[in-house]
């Protein structure tokens, strides 16, 4: 019987939240989302933002699964402006993975919506969008 292949499923999003840091406490292990965002502001294009974390919560995965979450342009010719990569090995269908993404300047080339995109065994499973918008220094 060995050699059994556990088949990929792709986990259930609990949560994916954007944010400007994830700080996690040595002692419990918990995580504390600090600075939740959707609006990014800037006066000038392209702008750079110095630091963008994400915190995900997956839930009901089986075996290794690898994951990946996107950053991607306002536009189908933005491209790819992040990409992370990391495996999870589940060992119960029932825990619960969380899961911190770190962007350090990030550049966006124009106002508008951008989306991250969350993906397991290379399926879509959630989309979190930001805006960028300019401003003028008065706002």
């Amino acid at each position: 019987m060995g050699g059994e292949q556990v088949r990929l499923q792709a986990p259930y999003a609990l949560a994916m939240v954007v944010c400007d840091a994830i700080w996690q406490d040595p002692g419990s292990r918990k995580k504390f989302i600090l600075g939740t965002f959707s609006v990014i502001g800037a006066t000038s294009f392209p702008c750079v933002h110095p630091l963008i974390s994400v915190y995900v919560a997956l839930t009901d995965g089986r075996g290794k699964t690898p994951i990946k979450l996107q950053l991607l342009g306002a536009d189908e010719e933005g491209g790819v402006l992040f990409e992370g990569e990391i495996e999870i090995e589940w060992q119960d269908p029932r825990m619960v993975a969380e899961l911190t993404f770190a962007m350090a300047s990030i550049t966006f080339p124009q106002p508008g919506e951008y989306r991250f995109c969350l993906y397991a065994a290379n399926e879509f499973i959630l989309e979190r969008r930001i805006l960028i918008r300019q401003f003028t220094a008065k706002e």
